[in-house]
């Protein structure tokens, strides 16, 4: 039996997820990554439940990238799902529901866009028609058989923004991660002297939002409505904030990490956005 997306929906929603697409597994078992939760996955998967969780909060200026100004999203996503999967299961008792956040082994961003939530973007970002790319993403697999809402995942429009803006130039041939500032910000021990240029000028101390920025996909980009990113919403990273009991993105670092970005940034004066949202 197939049965329709409208049967699963309300479910999915009622735990606040704003947007579900669905793709049978057997399109992505070919591809899947090769980790530890891969052992978690459901026998006789069917089908896997690609959800959106969009974190765009503001435009304004701050010295972190857009995704780190909101808690951090395991924990927030983490919540989401187990309300998800205890609804799901008490509506179909004999089926197996599996959450993955982050740590899992599905292809998200192939999955989400082989499900119809949106279009691959030249930085490998799911581009959703609706919040952009300012999205995490999460996924249930399940042995139910769901109607699948997608097809074969599309690329986006090709206009290159993104490879002319970004400040490491990380998007010349592919992806190139040890250029790429946002994986900088992340690195533990020493910088060298181009990476602290970098991250200096840009003013960001954890991040980067470059790409995303002057993509056109972002332009009228909606903004979240989930409650806990917006109640824990902050723009900026502040030494010795007071505590809110919000885990955030930078803390799977050591705090010297960001805490050497966050002086590297002042250096002249930082503080501030590398780029404004386009007109």
């Amino acid at each position: 039996m197939i049965l329709p997306m409208s049967k699963i929906w309300p479910y999915l929603a009622a735990s606040g997820f704003p947007a579900c697409g669905v793709c049978r597994y057997g399109e992505v078992a070919g591809r899947l990554l090769d980790c530890r939760a891969a052992a978690r996955l459901p026998k006789g998967a069917e089908s896997i439940l690609m959800l959106l969780l969009p974190y765009l909060v503001s435009n304004e200026p701050g010295n972190l990238s857009r995704y780190a100004r909101v808690p951090d999203y395991h924990q927030v996503a983490g919540e989401m799902l187990q309300d998800a999967v205890s609804r799901l299961q008490a509506a179909f008792p004999a089926a197996c529901f599996v959450p993955f956040v982050d740590n899992s082994p599905i292809p998200e961003v192939y999955a989400a866009a082989r499900a119809g939530l949106g279009v691959i973007g030249k930085n490998g970002l799911l581009i959703n028609e609706e919040y952009g790319s300012w999205c995490f993403l999460c996924e249930i697999v399940t042995d139910l058989t769901v109607e699948p809402t997608g097809a074969e995942p599309k690329s986006c429009i090709g206009c290159l923004a993104c490879r002319a803006a970004c400040p490491g130039n990380a998007l010349q041939d592919g992806f190139e991660k040890d250029r790429c500032l946002s994986a900088i910000t992340q690195k533990k021990g020493e910088l060298s002297g181009w990476e602290r240029d970098l991250m200096e000028k840009s003013g960001c101390c954890w991040g980067c939002d470059r790409c995303q920025e002057v993509c056109p996909y972002n332009r009228r980009a909606k903004r979240t409505g989930i409650a806990a990113f917006l109640k824990g919403y902050r723009a900026d990273f502040v030494l010795d904030a007071p505590a809110d009991g919000m885990r955030r993105a930078w803390e799977w670092r050591p705090r010297r990490v960001i805490e050497r970005n966050d002086g590297i940034t002042r250096r002249k004066g930082g503080n501030t956005s590398l780029i404004k949202k386009p007109d």
